[in-house]
C-alpha cells in the first residue's frame, strides 16, 4: 500500500512538474515576427485624404469607407475606394472601383469593377471608362492598364485592350485591339 501510494505521488509530481515546463517553455518562446510584419497595424474608417499643391490648390482627393494599413511595406488597403484628380480649369476625372492599394502615397492600383468617368467644368459626364484593374501614378497624374477597357462618349462606344491615360493633357492612347462603334441619336 506504501509503495502504491508513493507511486501515485511520484507520477504527480512528475506531471506537475513536466507541465510547469511545458508552460514555461510556451511563455518564453520568442515571437515569430516574419508573421506580424505581414499584419495591419491599423485600420480607418471613412477615410478623406487630399492632396494639396505648393499653391494651396486641391490636386486631388482620396475617399474610402475602410482602409487597413500594412507597415511591412508602407500600403494602404481600401474598399470602394472614389478618387478625383482635379484640373485647372475645374474639369475632373473620378476613378472609382470595389479595391483600391495606395503604394507610398504616389500609387494607386485599382481592380475590380473600375470606372473612370471625365467631367466638364458643369460636373457633368463627357465619357466613362470601365476595366477590371488600372494603375495610377498620382504625382504624374497618369494611368496604365493592360486589361480590356470600354469607353462610352456620346453616341460611340469603343472596345480596346490597354490604355494610357494623361489626366494633364486629356489624353487616353488605346494599346491594341481598338473597335470603335457609332451610334446615332434616335429622331424623336
Amino acid at each position: 500500500m506504501f509503495s502504491k501510494t508513493v507511486l501515485i505521488n511520484l507520477i504527480l509530481i512528475l506531471s506537475i512538474l513536466f507541465g510547469l515546463y511545458y508552460i514555461r517553455l510556451q511563455l518564453t518562446r520568442p515571437v515569430n515576427t516574419s508573421n506580424l510584419t505581414h499584419q495591419p497595424d491599423s485600420y480607418a474608417t471613412q477615410v478623406v485624404m487630399y492632396h494639396i499643391d505648393k499653391a494651396g490648390i486641391l490636386g486631388d482627393q482620396l475617399s474610402a469607407p475602410f482602409s487597413l494599413h500594412y507597415p511591412s511595406n508602407n500600403t494602404i488597403l481600401l474598399t470602394a475606394p472614389l478618387f478625383t484628380f482635379y484640373l485647372k480649369n475645374k474639369a475632373s476625372w473620378q476613378l472609382s472601383a470595389r479595391y483600391g492599394r495606395l503604394k507610398e502615397n504616389d500609387r494607386l492600383h485599382l481592380w475590380n469593377n473600375v470606372t473612370l468617368e471625365q467631367k466638364n467644368s458643369n460636373n457633368k459626364i463627357i465619357s466613362t471608362l470601365k476595366t477590371s484593374t488600372l494603375d495610377i501614378h498620382i504625382k504624374e497624374k497618369i494611368a496604365d492598364t493592360s486589361a480590356p477597357v470600354r469607353i462610352t462618349r456620346m453616341n460611340q462606344v469603343i472596345h480596346a485592350v490597354g490604355l494610357h491615360a494623361n489626366f494633364n493633357t486629356k489624353t487616353i492612347r488605346l494599346l491594341s485591339q481598338v473597335k470603335s462603334q457609332f451610334m446615332p441619336e434616335k429622331s424623336k
